[in-house]
């Protein structure tokens, strides 16, 4: 009889545990591929609404953004916060070796310092606040001018670790 108490009492808590242990599933961070595809998309259809958006130093809405600002405000429309300033971005970001698009690109000015960052778009573009034109445009990366400046390439989203670093965009560092 000892033994029958034991069973029914563990039969009684197992739809307990069962129960909790579904439900510990309700409790996890959304990460799936579909999830980041979502993401991605929210991103690059902020990115390309500002398409036209004066270019404006230290500027971070429709009215008028820099390149960070642009970044701060077409991930934020998907719900990801990131840092204002494009050094801050590159730190903050994971390195990667290969973009997506709605991921980052790093550029520098001559000296290697960080002095540029756009929303890659796929399809060897990206979109990004140009002081040059004075507005937000969508351009070629295959362009001389991103190639020797490119510092490399984050994602605030998933993906790998390693840090693409390189001149050009036609080595199969871009995928989209």
């Amino acid at each position: 009889m000892h033994l029958s108490s034991r069973i029914r009492r563990a039969l009684c808590l197992f739809p307990v545990l069962a129960g909790l242990f579904w439900l510990g599933g309700c409790a996890t961070p959304p990460t799936g591929t579909g999830d980041q595809a979502a993401a991605r998309q929210r991103i690059l259809d902020a990115a390309e609404r500002l398409i036209g958006t004066p270019y404006l130093l230290g500027g971070e809405s429709p009215g008028g953004m820099d390149c960070s600002g642009l970044v701060q405000y077409a991930y934020g429309r998907a719900g990801i916060r990131v840092p204002r300033t494009t050094a801050a971005q590159l730190r903050a970001g994971r390195p990667q070796r290969q973009v997506l698009p709605g991921d980052l690109l790093f550029f520098h000015a001559g000296d290697g310092s960080v002095s540029h960052v756009g929303i890659y778009a796929g399809k060897g573009r990206m979109i990004h606040a140009s002081s040059g034109t004075g507005r937000v445009i969508k351009t070629d990366l295959n362009q001389r001018y991103w190639q020797q400046h490119l510092i490399g390439g984050a994602t605030f989203l998933g993906g790998a670790s390693a840090p693409m670093i390189g001149r050009s965009f036609e080595s199969g560092g871009f995928s989209g």
